[in-house]
């Protein structure tokens, strides 16, 4: 496990943009720039930016051509790539496009504009499906999406076999994370890679970096709750083909199945020994085995666990620090130190230096 040490240099940031690079230090239009690194959703990133007249030296006169808005370095669906860090710790935070921009022109001073954009996920949002997949598993059907969308793929395998799966005037996205959420998989895109994988605090449950308040992590605030807490989830598929002879599609997960705990007692069987027994039944038609119905049930289980305790924080900017890691926290007393996953980082580099928010959560004290 490596602790959570970031030399203190300058802040630094690169951003590419078309044949126009931006750097720290060197771009002075560039007054901050923003990325947000999510576990389950498109990341986004913004920058803000001085406008000028294009001639060096020449004052700024209303009216007159500007440098930034008047260019196509900034048009709508042009490629960006933002690298954040420090000098000797800069990393590639973002492959996106951009979507939005948005100028001000104060009464006085000189204009502004923030560009806005998100990862290539955003593309996933704009296409429907409109005929069935060939693929009849889940993690196939990712890659036959990925390919389609000229991306990469990483999906952990799924062994249900689905004879049709057809979804009509679905777009990919909304249709991709209704299959990871039945499940209780993740589906984003890092870069130019679609992932649908298992949350990654399960197969990754070492903490990989340490943040201790008073210390690196400049502020916590958690939220512990038990309302609601569902401690058993059955999943139940179609009664149609319970035939005779044949076993019923249905599995059940308790909280004793959880496979990771970021803590000595999870918020269910905290839940269950004070306000007892509290069953979810699901029941679905897609289900096709009994293992199926076993693994849709423990996924549920683990993704309604995982709201126990939720919080907000913020540290010195790291560039290690991402969504779909495992963080530990120090310093918070006896219920709320430990292990939490993160679901969001936002890295932000201004005049007020380098900073990283982030938000968190776990399903154990």
């Amino acid at each position: 496990m490596a602790a959570s040490h970031v030399e203190n240099y300058a802040p630094c940031f690169l951003i590419k943009v078309k044949d126009t690079e931006l750097r720290h230090g060197v771009s002075v239009d560039v007054l901050s720039v923003s990325v947000t690194d999510n576990a389950d959703r498109a990341d986004s990133f913004t920058f803000s930016m001085r406008d000028r007249h294009p001639e060096p030296g020449r004052l700024f006169a209303g009216g007159e051509k500007l440098q930034w808005m008047d260019s196509d370095t900034f048009d709508e669906g042009n490629k960006v790539e933002i690298h954040m860090g420090y000098v000797d710790n800069m990393k590639l935070m973002l492959l996106g496009e951009i979507t939005a921009m948005s100028p001000n022109f104060p009464s006085s001073g000189q204009p502004t504009l923030n560009v806005q954009g998100y990862s290539l996920f955003h593309r996933l949002q704009r296409t429907r499906i409109r005929k069935p997949f060939k693929a009849s598993k889940d993690s196939d059907i990712v890659c036959e999406i990925a390919a389609t969308m000229n991306l990469k793929a990483k999906a952990d395998d799924t062994s249900a076999e689905h004879p049709m799966v057809s979804p009509q005037g679905e777009t990919y996205a909304s249709f991709l994370r209704q299959r990871a959420e039945r499940i209780g998989y993740e589906i984003v895109v890092k870069k130019d890679t679609l992932y649908f994988q298992r949350p990654q605090y399960i197969d990754n449950p070492s903490a990989a970096l340490i943040l201790e308040w008073g210390k690196n992590l400049i502020s916590f605030s958690p939220r512990l709750s038990t309302y609601n807490a569902v401690t058993k989830v059955t999943a139940r598929g179609p009664q149609t083909s319970q035939g005779r002879g044949k076993k019923p599609l249905v599995g059940t997960a308790q909280t004793g199945d959880v496979r990771v705990r970021m803590g000595t007692e999870t918020g269910q069987e905290f839940s269950r020994k004070r306000f007892g027994e509290h069953h979810d039944l699901i029941e679905d038609h897609n289900i096709t085995s009994a293992k199926e119905a076993k693994e849709m049930s423990l996924g549920q289980l683990e993704r309604q666990a995982m709201s126990y305790i939720t919080g907000r924080g913020s540290c010195n900017g790291n560039p290690d620090l991402m969504a779909r890691m495992v963080i530990e926290l120090k310093g918070l007393g006896r219920r709320f130190s430990g292990k939490y996953y993160i679901t969001s980082a936002t890295h932000t580099i201004s005049t007020s230096g380098y900073r990283t928010d982030f938000e968190v959560k776990r399903n154990a004290r």
